[in-house]
């Protein structure tokens, strides 16, 4: 089993890979609801060496509700980069349907099944893993190494973006999402808009002028739908959207509507939007070069052309819609491919899994993790870890289930990453 493998690998034993993963997955832990498992983790943490400390996060939307999440450091001698590994203690979409128990954490022909088996239980799993692997091999580190187990990235990264408003940093990261085990270099990013249209009440009976100045809110978002174009399609380059493609990003960017809202007067009001109103949530997934600035301006241009051509249309929109800002508003995010976390990391895969490590955006397409919050600080960042969501029908889904194989694997790409980058 350890045929190839650096000194620092050969101290990931996939016994104890699976001991750890197993517990962690039999704490529930929902976003805000993480008390349990940051409570454990820190004690594990402390019982390998490290320099814990517990950081009280507040609810974005509640301030009446807190959880908390600690980080852990292993500290080197100085004078090297240091580096963080991130992944998130609250598990995907509490999907129903499961037919094994979501907490029991299953073990059977290789997998290891629970909630968050790999997003994101089992990255943090294989991180600590990689960490223990280097203290027990005696490696003395120049760079600080700071495992940082986050919650509530269900919400937009909120205990990511805590630590770093509080001032953690880090020369180098990898975030630990499930990327089958890919390094995730180039990232799509993700920005919500609302739009907002308007008309007057027109009874019956009514004037041809006032019929003029009259178009069905409904019939104006379906046609803000119409030029957008169906969700998952690609926008089409040198379209309505100004980008330059990204080619290990293909597809992108692309958008989903997500939510429609209309009133009536004769009905229960559901919103509190006047019955003359209707609203458009939509997501775009952005590539690298994409920003606020320039989404706005090509949005601004979609529907100002409507405008001209439908003179009664009645718009306003938000980009980023309000309440979004500190969420679910994430810049694209990329890495060189032969930058040193990236190459370090590949070597480290590659001696472990026997086999190339792949390098792109295919691992992680279409996704979002906290490490474009991260990356976004200038912090070079790439997302990799165990799980394949691609074994599923669709996502989120139940019976969320990982490799043990796979996790053994991220652990030796991480301790050979970190011997590599910090030693």
């Amino acid at each position: 089993m350890t045929t190839g493998l650096s000194t620092v690998q050969q101290h990931v034993d996939a016994a104890r890979v699976l001991e750890i993963e197993q517990a962690l997955l039999r704490i529930p832990s929902s976003a805000f609801e993480e008390h349990r498992i940051a409570d454990h983790l820190a004690q594990r943490m402390a019982d390998i060496g490290l320099d814990v400390t517990m950081m009280d996060v507040v609810h974005p939307f509640d301030p009446s509700i807190t959880s908390r999440q600690p980080m852990g450091i292993l500290r080197g001698t100085g004078n090297g980069p240091s580096l963080m590994l991130n992944g998130h203690m609250d598990p995907g979409v509490e999907m129903p349907g499961w037919s094994v128990d979501p907490y029991g954490a299953k073990f059977e022909d290789g997998w290891v099944w629970g909630m968050g088996a790999h997003d994101d239980k089992g990255g943090l799993a294989a991180a600590f893993c990689g960490v223990e692997a280097v203290i027990q091999s005696g490696t003395r580190l120049k760079g600080d190494v700071l495992l940082c187990p986050v919650i509530a990235h269900k919400l937009g990264g909120a205990g990511t973006r805590a630590l770093l408003k509080s001032g953690v940093r880090a020369d180098l990261c990898i975030n630990m999402e499930h990327s089958n085990n890919t390094i995730a270099t180039a990232c799509v990013g993700v920005v919500m808009v609302r739009i907002r249209v308007e008309a007057p009440e027109l009874f019956f009976r009514y004037s041809a002028e006032a019929k003029a100045q009259y178009w069905n809110p409904i019939e104006q978002l379906c046609e803000v739908i119409r030029r957008i174009g169906p969700s998952l399609d690609p926008i089409p380059a040198g379209s309505w959207m100004t980008f330059t493609p990204h080619p290990d990003l293909p597809g992108f960017p692309t958008h989903t509507f997500d939510t429609l809202h209309k009133e009536h007067y004769y009905q229960k009001n559901h919103t509190g939007l006047h019955s003359k109103q209707a609203e458009l949530m939509l997501q775009f997934r952005t590539v690298p070069g994409q920003t606020l600035q320039s989404v706005t301006a090509d949005l601004t241009a979609l529907l100002e052309a409507i405008k001209r051509d439908y003179p009664a249309f009645n718009y306003s929109f938000e980009l980023p819609a309000k309440g979004t800002e500190s969420g679910w508003c994430q810049e694209p995010m990329e890495c060189a491919r032969d930058h040193r976390l990236v190459t370090a990391l590949a070597a480290g895969q590659e001696c472990a899994s026997g086999a190339p490590a792949v390098i792109g955006g295919w691992g992680r397409l279409g996704n979002v993790g906290d490490g474009n919050i991260i990356a976004a600080l200038g912090i070079p960042t790439v997302q990799y870890g165990p799980g394949d969501i691609r074994i599923y029908r669709e996502w989120p889904t139940a019976d969320e289930r990982v490799l043990l194989s796979d996790l053994v694997t991220a652990a030796r790409a991480v301790a050979h990453a970190i011997v590599t980058l910090c030693g």
